[in-house]
């Protein structure tokens, strides 16, 4: 069993997100590659694939939607899940509905539901432009990542995986 996890990541805190899960899938025994984006190039030997990406602006970030347009042929046909973190507090994630391109990009490549994780919100590494939205919508600086609900989260695809694997 193989998965792919590729993640678009704009400071680091989705990018923690998926070497997360990937330990976890790995803990399962299955083997996991992490690469971004713009450097897949093949999807054979590849059993399943996590796509995660950052959201800015309630959107995904770009490379994850020209990874989709390069790969959308061939990702139905294989386990697919897609996660994406914000700078969210932890308390409001579970009434915030996932964006409509990450509801769309699932949607068309037959993965289950969208997984919505709280992301993290250092002001020292945005640009002024990034601060000053950040500032408008009244987002608050924190690190809001749940670690044992993204555990949990990858135990549950890694479980899923091994159902399906023949024996």
């Amino acid at each position: 069993m193989k998965a792919l996890i590729t993640v678009a990541s704009k400071h680091g805190a989705t990018l923690g997100i998926a070497e997360t899960i990937a330990g976890r899938l790995r803990a399962h025994g299955i083997a996991t590659e992490m690469v971004s984006p713009a450097s897949v190039t093949t999807l054979d030997g590849v059993d399943a694939v996590l796509i995660g990406s950052a959201l800015y602006a309630n959107r995904m970030l770009p490379a994850i939607g020209a990874f989709a347009g390069r790969w959308d042929a061939l990702l139905p046909g294989l386990a697919t899940w897609v996660f994406v973190s914000g700078p969210l507090d932890s308390g409001e994630v579970d009434s915030i509905p996932v964006p409509k391109d990450v509801r769309d990009l699932a949607f068309r490549i037959s993965a289950p539901a969208p997984k919505l994780f709280p992301g993290r919100m250092n002001p020292e590494t945005l640009k002024p432009t990034e601060r000053a939205v950040m500032r408008m919508i009244g987002a608050k600086a924190g690190d809001y990542r749940d670690f044992t609900s993204i555990e949990e989260w990858a135990d549950g695809v890694a479980e899923r995986l091994l159902e399906t694997e023949p024996q």
